[in-house]
């Protein structure tokens, strides 16, 4: 009898546990779906024209780019379904802030101890759960082709969980684009809205993965620079 009432439990909770992987992974689906209909309408609409170099991951990994402009994050499109991670300030912002909070971005105020150690969890909680992770640990936009010194959080914990880094290098034809110098959103949007087409450089580079905080974050910070550098000289040549 207890094995009948045994059995049973297990094959209730099995089924529980079925339905509720399934219902996750239509979640998951839907919010990519969703996210890439949302790229592919931003690219026509802003007249955004990607050049490729590399191969983007095939599965779920920590994605960090450098960041030049509010427009990184409509470039970095990947095969499976993401989270951002984005300074808590942006998000009040009309249909940025109103869009990131719909794919579940993880907000963080990097100025509190504790909403960052509660981003590291969330960002283990997520790729758990089979989400990758898109992050810009610089912390902020810079013009470049030199990057900020990147935040060292994020590196441990993908160390601390064997999580594999996707670098990716970003550059814009028109320099100008990168919003730096706490200029007004709404005016430099306009400005740079208004071009025919916007032509940018997206690289992706090869996996990191590794259980040395620190050795990881140099290896993707240099292979991250070099590929700024290269990817600057290309645009400058062709302008």
């Amino acid at each position: 009898m207890w094995v009948s009432i045994v059995s049973i439990g297990i094959l209730c909770f099995s089924m529980f546990a079925f339905i509720t992987r399934r219902k996750e992974e239509a979640k998951q689906r839907n919010i990519h779906n969703f996210f890439t209909a949302f790229l592919n309408g931003t690219h026509k609409i802003l007249g955004v024209r990607i050049h490729w170099h590399g191969t983007p991951p095939s599965e779920p990994a920590i994605v960090m780019g450098n960041h030049r402009s509010y427009l990184d994050a409509v470039v970095l499109p990947t095969s499976f379904p993401v989270v951002f991670v984005a300074k808590h300030e942006t998000k009040s912002w009309p249909i940025i802030g109103w869009g990131a909070s719909l794919i579940g971005t993880i907000w963080v105020k990097r100025d509190i101890k504790e909403s960052r150690t509660a981003t590291r969890l969330a960002v283990k909680d997520r790729f758990d759960n089979g989400y990758g992770v898109v992050i810009f640990p610089e912390g902020t936009t810079c013009r470049g082709p030199e990057l900020l010194p990147y935040k060292k959080g994020i590196f441990y914990t993908c160390a601390d969980n064997g999580f594999q880094i996707s670098p990716a290098a970003i550059e814009y034809k028109n320099a100008d684009i990168a919003w730096v110098n706490k200029e007004w959103f709404i005016p430099h949007a306009f400005k740079h809205f208004g071009a025919r087409i916007i032509e940018t450089h997206v690289s992706f580079g090869p996996t990191f993965k590794g259980d040395d905080a620190e050795k990881l974050l140099t290896e993707v910070r240099d292979w991250t620079q070099k590929e700024c550098y290269r990817l600057r000289g290309i645009l400058d040549k062709t302008a």
